[in-house]
């Protein structure tokens, strides 16, 4: 596959263990291109050092002062190339200039008899040629090793690169005997007069020396800013650009699901247009491709380990792109999703324990068999495509404390049962949202529901949840994905409405129509003469305790403990209903201990489930979410028993 450039309409799903790259062609080009790089530094270096050198001897004050502020300049540049960013380079380098400019119009002017007036033009060609032409040679020279280590590993890059010095140290040799030359050959009386053997020697070795010296700097300012991985900088996407010369070639196309898992694509080009969950586990030279960030962040180092380890020490990922990134099996633990984009991501069976996922968008995301214990999910954003088939979840947190630290534990006093965290945040596709503006009225919603499954089971109707959002009520329902929702939601509205007028005046009539019972006294004679738990009993329909001394209609404790169930989000208001009640208990001497409270009103909630479905299945929805809400208390021990019992 070396040299192939695939093409949309012949792209393989399965291209496992490929070997990528160039052809041998390409790589030879490259080879000549290095080895021109590294003659012509160490020619040109070479030759101007030595011609500095010869002037700085023969030559006049003027030209030993512009020299020996060229070599202040260099020494200044060379050292902070390899310590300082680019920018940071040459605004230092500027400023150096600057300063030089100022240090030799001073000397000029406090010794002038040692040092002639020359023009401030003069003195900027003197330094800015020489200056310029070792600043191309430098960057030549880390370009020419950067290239190395994108087309050779450890340690045939070490080799190429002695290889190197060898050639700079003959083209050095070369350039200062051709420097010496030509000035003789000028006929310069001066020159000729003091050109004994012994300068020769010296101008050569400085100008050899100079030569080495350029081209180890160059390799030290590599190494220390670890070019060319490091993202960012032009001398990175140069490098590849070139190193990737008539490599395969996978350049826009949509590689979603493709299978490159163990393939070598060192010398790569990578810059696809789409990664939907293409695997990227086990390829080795995935540093060495060309890639670009216009899917995901790929030109990232962390993001590349990730993809290909499936694992990075790193774990800070907040505010990265991460679409469609295959995450397989992926150890994750404790890593931070702080406002990452996962959508579409594929995280089956990953390990995520303790990680971050506040204001992370993992719409679309595949979490089937992912371990999400301990995972804080504030804010985070899902639908109808986020999977949790199978997740192993004990526990979740809800919210991030100002320390960074996950707080608001859920659930708060035990873990989550078998697929109860999936039944919990599992969207389903087909939901229609039905908003209330002035609360719902729970027993007609329940009688519609009821009546439209009656009327056509093929809707496939089932309450999701009840929420409060502002100063609105919205009530979820699914349905059948063959039902338009918008009928759905038409159907409803219009039954619900129906039933709210009549259910005041005509009950009989509704619960007729439901096939509920034929009257209401009938219905209530089901209670009549039975017991109520271990501490009441129900006489037509009053609840009375064993000892006689307080009774309560049961119709009215219903209507309460439904109140309290359904305006669930609602603390304020569920906070008052359950003070109020419980007085009324306590007034009433009904029930006037916590222990009776609780058996009480967990005896009235079993008996509204066994007869209402839908208010069972909302009970077991918005149960917990009211219990961790609340303080321990009568009506949270009452709503935990019941749950349990309806498990």
């Amino acid at each position: 596959m070396k040299g192939f450039r695939f093409h949309q309409q012949s792209l393989s799903l399965n291209l496992e263990g490929i070997n990528a790259g160039q052809p041998t062609s390409a790589r030879k080009a490259l080879i000549v291109l290095i080895t021109l790089l590294y003659f012509s530094v160490g020619f040109l270096t070479s030759y101007y050092e030595t011609l500095i050198s010869l002037f700085f001897i023969v030559g006049t004050d003027n030209a030993r002062l512009s020299i020996s502020l060229l070599t202040l300049i260099v020494i200044t540049w060379v050292m902070t190339a390899i310590f300082y960013s680019s920018d940071k380079n040459l605004l230092i380098t500027l400023l150096t200039f600057l300063f030089a400019i100022a240090v030799q119009q001073v000397i000029v002017k406090l010794f002038p008899k040692i040092f002639t007036k020359y023009f401030l033009a003069t003195f900027l060609f003197d330094t800015l040629l020489p200056f310029t032409i070792t600043f191309l040679s430098f960057l030549a020279i880390r370009f020419a090793i950067a290239l190395i280590d994108i087309l050779w590993y450890k340690p045939a890059s070490i080799i190429v690169k002695n290889f190197g010095i060898l050639i700079v140290t003959l083209a050095a040799v070369i350039g200062a005997f051709s420097c010496l030359s030509i000035q003789i050959q000028t006929q310069n009386p001066k020159i000729v007069e003091t050109m004994t053997p012994n300068v020769r020697t010296i101008t050569v070795l400085i100008g050899v020396s100079f030569s080495c010296l350029i081209t180890l700097t160059a390799w030290i300012a590599n190494r220390f800013r670890n070019a060319p991985w490091d993202y960012s900088g032009l001398l990175r996407a140069l490098v590849l650009a070139v190193g990737c010369w008539r490599s395969t070639s996978f350049y826009d196309l949509d590689l979603s699901g493709v299978n490159l898992r163990n393939a070598r694509l060192a010398n790569t080009d990578l810059r696809a247009r789409k990664l939907y969950r293409t695997c990227l586990q086990g390829v080795t030279g995935l540093e060495r491709a060309r890639v670009d960030n216009r899917y995901l962040d790929l030109e990232l180092p962390n993001v590349q380990k990730l993809l290909v380890h499936a694992y990075c020490e790193d774990k800070n990922f907040n505010r990265l792109n991460l679409r469609g990134a295959y995450l397989q099996g992926a150890d994750l633990r404790r890593f931070d999703f702080t406002d990452t984009e996962l959508t579409g991501a594929d995280l089956r069976d990953a390990d995520l324990r303790g990680a971050i996922l506040l204001h992370t968008q993992v719409m679309g995301v595949d979490f089937t068999g992912a371990n999400l214990t301990g995972i804080c999910i504030e804010d985070w954003s899902v639908n109808s495509q986020t999977l949790f088939t199978n997740v192993q979840c004990d526990y979740i947190y809800r919210k991030l404390d100002e320390k960074e630290e996950p707080t608001d534990r859920y659930p708060a006093d035990r873990n989550f049962e078998p697929r109860e965290f999936e039944s919990l945040y599992q969207e389903v596709g087909n939901v229609v949202e039905l908003v209330f503006k002035e609360g719902v009225n729970w027993r007609a919603f329940t009688f519609a529901l009821q009546k439209l499954h009656l009327e056509d089971d093929g809707l496939g109707l089932e309450l999701k949840g009840l929420e409060k959002r502002g100063d609105l009520w919205v009530v979820k329902v699914s349905h059948n994905e063959n039902v338009p929702t918008k009928e759905i939601e038409q159907r409803l509205n219009a039954s619900y409405e129906e039933l709210k007028q009549l259910l005041s005046t005509k009950e009989q009539q509704i619960n007729s129509l439901l096939g509920i019972a034929t009257n209401q006294a009938e219905a209530i004679k089901e209670f009549s003469k039975r017991p109520l738990g271990n501490s009441f009993f129900i006489t037509g329909s009053t609840i009375t305790n064993l000892a006689g001394s307080g009774q309560i209609e049961y119709n009215e404790a219903a209507d309460q403990v439904r109140n309290i169930v359904a305006n669930s989000s609602d603390q304020v208001q569920v906070t008052t209903t359950v003070r109020n009640f419980l007085a009324q208990l306590q007034g009433q001497s009904v029930a006037t201990t916590t222990g009776t409270q609780a058996e009480l009103i967990k005896q009235v909630l079993l008996n509204e489930a066994d007869k209402d479905p839908i208010f069972k299945q909302l009970l077991v929805l918005q149960g917990q979410q009211l219990v961790d809400a609340m303080q321990e208390g009568a009506i949270t021990t009452a709503i935990r028993g019941a749950i349990a019992q309806l498990h």
